[in-house]
């Protein structure tokens, strides 16, 4: 228990530090640690156990003021916002980058004079460093308010998730297992994953389709000659209902990165983003072709009614597949979700021991 109460300590600590310097500290700190439990068990005479460690680690510090310790004055925006700051920025200019790529490739595909493609991509690249500059300065102006009006100010914060001036209890690492921690590479992938889809769906359903330029080349996309959209108004029709659980995906990441490790509430929620989906991909089973492919609208591209049909039939067929294993793919994370919370929420207790 000593050995991963440290752990989720130092871990705390270390996901409020830069990357290059953070391995560095967090085996300082774990040396500093150790020192003190040394010199507390040649005081005492005891061996160090739970207690010891717990009150080592209150004698110490919270991790966040720990962390602030190690970073210096900042400027506009402090210590106890700073991190947060970075992780929206970083989550910003992924989104701002992932739009000027869509952008980028579909003006290419309406540019019918390659000479003009370098024009294209020098004023997608200007656009693209106009709008970094006008998402940092709003990002800027929007937590450097936040800092003046929450700390600056000496109020004391009381929402949920925001630093609070209040005693820490290291008791709160005892509730923190390895398995509670949040992955970060993969939540920010699923916030990239979860804009990429809202974006295309909502802004850009054009570019899903496919056909052949005059020239007899074919592509997939956007483009000005005979086109074979993909997806049918069907699909479509559930697209609000998709972007409510994207949307909702993405606030939840952001409360689990801010926060950087599960709880009860994440975790409910987390399992009821998981059942939704499952009910709309149902309701897509029982609903017209989601495709809006049919053999008239592929023989004339293919040159075969038959090859035509045989194309559409397992495509269709494909859907439904992808469908079901969608629903179960959802069943078996819920299955996992429901027991990492019995588990790590409901009977703690017995996490660790053997």
């Amino acid at each position: 228990m000593n050995t991963n109460l440290i752990d989720n300590y130092v871990s705390e600590i270390g996901r409020h530090l830069p990357q290059k310097t953070r391995s560095d500290i967090e085996a300082e700190i774990r040396s500093i640690l150790q020192d003190m439990l040394d010199e507390r068990t040649q005081k005492t005479g005891k061996p160090v156990d739970e207690e010891m460690t717990l009150e080592v680690l209150k004698a110490y510090g919270a991790p966040e003021k720990v962390a602030a310790a190690y970073q210096g004055e900042r400027y506009l925006i402090g210590p106890r916002l700073y991190p947060t700051f970075m992780l929206v920025l970083r989550i910003v200019l992924v989104v701002v980058g992932m739009l000027a790529a869509i952008g980028l490739g579909i003006a290419l595909s309406h540019t019918p004079n390659p000479q003009n493609a370098i024009e294209t991509v020098l004023t997608a690249i200007g656009n693209f460093l106009a709008s970094i500059l006008t998402a940092l300065g709003n990002l800027v102006l929007i937590f450097a308010i936040i800092e003046w009006a929450l700390f600056r100010t000496g109020a004391r914060v009381n929402f949920k998730g925001m630093p609070q001036d209040k005693e820490w209890d290291p008791r709160s690492l005892l509730k923190t297992s390895p398995s509670n921690l949040v992955k970060m590479g993969e939540t920010i992938a699923e916030i990239v994953g979860a804009c990429v889809a809202i974006i295309i769906f909502n802004f850009y359903p054009q570019i899903i389709g496919f056909g052949i330029f005059s020239n007899g080349n074919w592509y997939v996309g956007a483009g000005n000659a005979i086109s074979i959209h993909v997806l049918s108004p069907a699909f479509f029709h559930f697209v609000p209902y998709l972007t409510m659980v994207w949307v909702l995906i993405i606030l939840l990441d952001i409360i689990l990165l801010h926060m950087g490790h599960w709880n009860v509430l994440t975790r409910i929620f987390s399992i009821a983003l998981k059942i939704v989906p499952i009910v709309i991909a149902a309701a897509m089973l029982g609903a017209p072709s989601l495709l809006a492919i049919t053999t008239a609208s592929l023989t004339p591209a293919m040159g075969s009614a038959e090859a035509a049909h045989t194309l559409v039939t397992m495509l269709n067929l494909f859907v439904r597949i992808a469908l079901w294993l969608g629903i179960f793919g959802s069943i078996v994370e819920i299955i996992r979700a429901i027991s990492r919370l019995a588990t790590n929420e409901i009977f703690p207790q017995f996490v660790g021991k053997s």
